[in-house]
């Protein structure tokens, strides 16, 4: 009984390190693949010139609604949220975060 007991304790343990040893091998892994991953690809085209990207000012869309609606809109907003009149506060700037 107490010899059944001792072997499955070790079968156990053992059990366990060969899965952390495993688990740690495949961790390490991971820093491989991106270099392997590099070097397989396929590079079909050179990298563009600097002067061939695409000026990013023509992705970002100008404001077309007004400011002043956006402003009442924030403020309701926080009013609600905070359960207070908007005559208690003053929202003084709002800048937009990319």
């Amino acid at each position: 009984m107490v010899e059944q007991a001792l072997q499955n304790t070790i079968m156990g343990i053992s059990i366990v390190f060969c899965m952390l040893a495993l688990i740690s091998i495949l961790i390490y892994c991971f820093r491989i693949i991106p270099y392997l991953r590099e070097k397989f690809s396929k590079k079909d085209s050179p990298d563009p010139k600097p002067e061939e990207y695409m000026d990013i000012r023509l992705l970002v869309p100008e404001p077309t609604e007004d400011e002043r609606e956006l402003v009442a809109v924030i403020a309701a907003a926080i009013a609600a949220s905070e359960a207070i009149s908007t005559d208690d506060f003053v929202v003084r700037s709002i800048r937009r975060r990319y």
